[in-house]
């Protein structure tokens, strides 16, 4: 049987956490920036530290996608987790709740669409 694997995680503003959430994803899902090497389906558990709540969140989940360092158009190396624990649906809409709906970041994501975006 596969280990899990424990990702901390710590996401110091909302526009970061509006670019590292996932909501395409069933159940919903991070981008989590990494250089570590993961496959499809390694199970992780992500600490998620929010800086505007005071309790971390701990997340089941599973890799679902992978964005190596030599990717096309300078995204973040990294991995992308679906939430697939017994909470995902609270897991879910607390990281909902938390979002910024003032900050638009156009359907950018971590690890998908250019880093540079998020600074204009």
């Amino acid at each position: 049987m596969a280990e899990t694997t424990v990702i901390n995680y710590v996401i110091t503003d909302p526009v970061e956490l509006n670019l590292s959430y996932m909501p395409f994803i069933t159940n919903g899902g991070l981008f989590i920036p990494t250089d570590d090497f993961f496959s499809i389906g390694d199970k992780i558990e992500i600490d998620l530290q929010l800086l505007m709540k005071k309790e971390n969140l701990l997340i089941e989940g599973k890799v679902v996608w992978i964005t190596s360092k030599n990717a096309l158009h300078h995204v973040l190396a990294g991995i992308g987790i679906q939430f697939t624990g017994n909470n995902s649906t609270t897991i879910r809409s607390q990281i909902e709740s938390l979002l910024d709906k003032s900050i638009e970041v156009g359907g950018y994501t971590y690890g998908i669409t250019d880093t540079d975006q998020k600074n204009k």
